[in-house]
């Protein structure tokens, strides 16, 4: 019982080399038929340990060449199905602009806040204090309220 190991193969394929050599082709020709010729006269336990070594690479061959599946966002690859839709790459774009504008504006009132609550203090401080109106025009007034408040 022996097997043919050329029957699974595909036909080799015709090379375009700019400087191929001829008698190099030959010599490829014949070693592939000898190796053919050699393969139908081995013993079965041999023939049957060589399928399924080529079974095992052709598999592990399938699986290197397996698709990877991954998002593609901006790209130009694939078909049309493939690419979001047009809402949502202009949801993926807004959004986060949004959300740094968002951001940025609360940023800007939580200053605000601040710099009034701190204004509001110095003069609740000045009104309720009784303090020379001499005091008022000097510069380091303002400084003396911010070091001492409660």
């Amino acid at each position: 019982m022996t097997a043919s190991f050329r029957t699974n193969l595909t036909p080799p394929m015709k090379r375009h080399h700019r400087n191929a050599n001829p008698e190099s082709d030959a010599l490829a020709l014949r070693l592939a038929q000898a190796l053919d010729d050699g393969s139908e006269r081995l013993p079965y336990r041999i023939t049957h340990r060589l399928q399924a070594a080529r079974q095992a690479a052709l598999t592990v061959h399938a699986k290197q060449l397996a698709p990877v599946l991954a998002p593609v966002l901006a790209s130009n690859r694939g078909s049309f199905e493939d690419q979001p839709s047009l809402a949502w790459r202009i949801l993926a774009t807004v959004l986060p602009i949004a959300a740094i504008i968002a951001g940025f504006m609360a940023i800007a009132d939580l200053g605000d806040a601040l710099e009034a609550d701190e204004t509001a203090e110095i003069d609740e401080a000045v009104l309720t204090d009784e303090v020379p109106i001499s005091a008022y025009a000097d510069h380091g007034f303002g400084v003396f309220l911010k070091n001492n408040r409660p």
